[in-house]
């Protein structure tokens, strides 16, 4: 069985990237996270990603700042702003390995110095939890041959 690559769970579930200038503040990203039903933003400054804002980072803010509104909050302040990414041709245990040791549960998928993909570790499990049952099915039917070729 050939080691699964990013690129290969990125066909079975092409999320869409969502953006947001650094220039804007927290409430807008929360809006914006509301009205796209996704639970992370690539914070941009022009066209170059500089953080993620994601759900994990509102509760933060709402604790380290609590009695400040999320409209006062710029964005620059309140993201997550190291990046870790992923390439497609990564292997996909290896991505899920990364975002388990960061303890993170977004990756952008990079290629070309350019964000192409957001992976969450759901995806990855769901991804690996596939392949296990693949091999798992595989197992079970050498197994029946053999004992099959046992009894002949």
């Amino acid at each position: 069985m050939t080691s699964m690559r990013v690129q290969d769970v990125m066909k079975q579930k092409r999320r869409v990237v969502h953006t947001i200038p650094a220039q804007r503040t927290a409430e807008d990203a929360i809006v914006q996270m509301t009205e796209h039903r996704t639970s992370a933003l690539i914070v941009m400054d022009g066209a170059t990603p500089v953080g993620i804002f994601t759900e994990r980072d509102v509760l933060r803010c709402h604790v380290a700042w609590r009695h400040r509104l999320f409209r006062d909050m710029p964005l620059a302040e309140a993201m997550t702003p190291n990046l870790i990414v992923a390439q497609p041709e990564d292997l996909a245990s290896s991505a899920m390995a990364m975002m388990i040791k960061a303890d993170i549960r977004h990756l952008p998928v990079v290629e070309d110095q350019q964000i192409v993909s957001m992976l969450t570790i759901s995806d990855l499990v769901k991804h690996h939890v596939g392949e296990l049952t693949a091999e798992l099915h595989y197992l079970q039917e050498y197994i029946t041959d053999l004992h099959d070729a046992v009894q002949d």
